[in-house]
């Protein structure tokens, strides 16, 4: 635990939050300002930084607990989906430090767009293709 991290204390009791969902490896709650109804994080229990510095059968773990949060969310809010977010570093615009999810249940003609206003990437396409193809499945 890291006393200088708010879902740390929250983690541990030391600070209050309104939780949703809890078992061995996760924990899930309201964040101080909900942006959709049932907005929800879900994170380790464990302090990870973000994607980058958490074990991947840890990353496995709150997957799972995200796709059964989803489903009893449809189940029991009605909505008909879902936005699974993360930021994970200062330039994906990370605001806490611990690796945690926003599910945001959806539902149609709510008002909300997740998706902001992008330009296109329109760097060279073919050889960004060649880099990561080349790198990433020959890693397998």
């Amino acid at each position: 635990m890291q006393t200088d991290c708010i879902f740390c204390r929250i983690i541990s009791g030391s600070e209050q939050a309104r939780v949703i969902y809890e078992d061995a490896r996760s924990i899930a709650f309201f964040p101080r300002t909900l942006y959709s109804k049932g907005h929800t994080l879900i994170l380790p229990k464990e302090h990870y930084s973000d994607i980058f510095d958490m074990p991947g059968e840890i990353a496995s773990s709150l997957m799972k607990t995200s796709k059964k949060l989803s489903e009893k969310y449809r189940k029991i809010l009605g909505c008909e989906g879902v936005n699974l977010m993360n930021a994970s570093g200062a330039a994906a615009q990370q605001s806490v430090f611990h690796f945690h999810f926003h599910l945001m249940p959806r539902f149609i003609d709510d008002g909300i767009n997740t998706w902001p206003g992008l330009d296109p990437w329109e760097g060279d396409i073919d050889g960004l293709e060649k880099l990561l193809r080349t790198n990433t499945l020959q890693a397998n």
